[in-house]
């Protein structure tokens, strides 16, 4: 027992040693500046590696994955303002997103040495993945323009409205953050160099406390035939400085052609044609307690046409989350303690979230990065942040998970596991960052049926950012 514990005690050290994220950016180098306007540019440099012990927590699938994997990316990027008349402003940016993987990561989109279907190619097309597979891409290109005084009465910048290809976050980010996917044949599907919508419109307009959006937007996916198209509109009203109250109304539509695994010859066609109603509240009735919400309802049609015949399906689905912060920067370590709920149902249409903080809303480092989806999912996450200085936070996470519907997945139980993450984040200068984590994962009942292991995840992580 004890030589069995050394030896795990290695592996962990090992995998957090070689474990490493190297961030070097340029975020903003001012190229031309005057009163015309601005032109500046940026690169961002990413690479990360990780190390996994008993990956996919010992499941014989795991055989095809690697127990440790590289990401690189790389972005450089332009952005122009032009000033107009009545401090109106004219903007855009241009960014280029490469980025690669060497390995194969718990996601299992790639495996080594096994016959899968391509993804670029709509799952038709059989076929064995690199150990190194890398994407050059264009990330941002869009142009913008801002009201500035124009319309004086109503405020500066009251109306901003922009289009291209371009980034949009909704709330949190619970339902839409992140446009495009990551990973697979792309690689980096840890770091996540893409972000931006495709073909976006997003008309704002910002009176006082009340701001209104209209939005369209088109994702990126690895699977052409999984594009989407979200068409929606975004109320938010500022109650007051410690109270924000937001509704919105999204549509999204996919059409995509059937056809047998392994064949290129449509049979019939899949319309989809969701609607969401989402309501959000964020406010603080202690000045050390923080209070946020959201809950979404879905009405998700499904319209199969093959041949002459017609079916159609309609799921009602709903989720949301609520979540509790105390924090006290009086005392020692200014501790935040906080209590998140989150459940979205069987049938749940999660669209396109992002991260923004830790397990937000990649619920876990693990799971929320590899292996679990935003549906048919109920947890529950607590978290404990100390800050012993302002360059310093310590991140202790712990998330446990269950299944809505089991039976939905063919399990036998509801209990998925528990997962815990250790994370620090050190902010050593102005232009160096360092963070470093530990994460762990132990399946229940459920979880060893979803993953087909039994054995505890360990997977070591650390990072360091350079910004200049």
């Amino acid at each position: 027992m004890i030589v069995m514990m050394v030896n795990m005690t290695r592996k962990i050290y090992w995998g957090l040693l070689v474990s490493t994220v190297t961030r070097v950016a340029f975020a903003d180098y001012p190229l031309y500046d005057t009163e015309l306007g601005r032109l500046s540019a940026g690169l961002t440099v990413q690479t990360a590696t990780f190390g996994e012990v008993n990956n996919v927590s010992g499941s014989p699938d795991n055989a095809n994955l690697s127990n440790g994997f590289v990401e690189i990316s790389a972005t450089p990027k332009v952005e122009a303002t032009v000033n107009l008349p009545s401090d109106s402003t004219l903007y855009g940016g241009f960014s280029y997103a490469y980025s690669g993987t060497s390995g194969h990561d718990p996601s299992g989109y790639t495996e080594k040495n096994v016959d899968r279907y391509l993804q670029e190619s709509d799952y038709t097309e059989l076929g064995r993945y690199d150990n190194y597979r890398d994407e050059n891409m264009t990330e941002n290109l869009y142009v913008g323009w801002k009201s500035g005084n124009v319309f004086k009465q109503l405020g500066k910048d009251a109306i901003d409205i922009s289009g291209g290809r371009q980034d949009y976050q909704l709330g949190s980010g619970f339902l839409l953050h992140y446009g495009a996917d990551n990973g697979g044949n792309r690689g980096a599907g840890w770091i996540n160099p893409r972000t931006a919508f495709n073909d976006t419109v997003i008309a704002k307009v910002n009176v006082k406390d009340l701001t209104a959006e209209g939005f369209h937007l088109e994702t990126r996916p690895l699977n052409p035939a999984e594009k989407r198209n979200y068409d929606g509109a975004n109320l938010e009203y500022k109650v007051t400085k410690d109270a924000k109250l937001g509704v919105s109304y999204i549509n999204t539509t996919n059409n995509r052609p059937l056809h047998d695994e392994g064949s290129t010859i449509n049979y019939g066609e899949a319309n989809t044609n969701n609607d969401t109603y989402d309501a959000r509240a964020d406010f603080s009735p202690h000045p050390d307690v923080t209070v946020s919400a959201e809950y979404a309802y879905q009405t998700n049609a499904v319209t199969t046409t093959i041949d002459e015949s017609t079916d159609k399906t309609g799921v009602h689905a709903s989720g949301g989350f609520g979540q509790i912060e105390y924090k006290r920067q009086d005392l020692f370590w200014q501790p935040a303690i906080s209590y998140r709920y989150a459940i979205q149902d069987d049938g749940f249409d999660s669209m396109s979230p992002g991260f923004s903080t830790w397990s937000t809303w990649f619920q876990g480092e693990i799971n929320g990065e590899f292996v679990l989806y935003n549906s048919n999912l109920m947890t529950h996450v607590g978290k404990l942040v100390l800050t012993p200085n302002e360059s310093l936070a310590l991140n202790l996470v712990y998330l446990n998970y269950t299944f809505v519907k089991p039976d939905a997945l063919a399990l036998t139980s509801a209990d998925y596991g528990n997962e815990v993450n250790l994370l620090a984040d050190w902010q050593v200068t102005d232009i160096l960052g360092l963070s470093a984590g530990i994460e762990a994962f132990v399946p229940d009942e459920a979880g060893k049926q979803y993953l087909g292991g039994n054995k505890m995840w360990l997977q070591g992580m650390a990072a360091a950012t350079l910004e200049f």
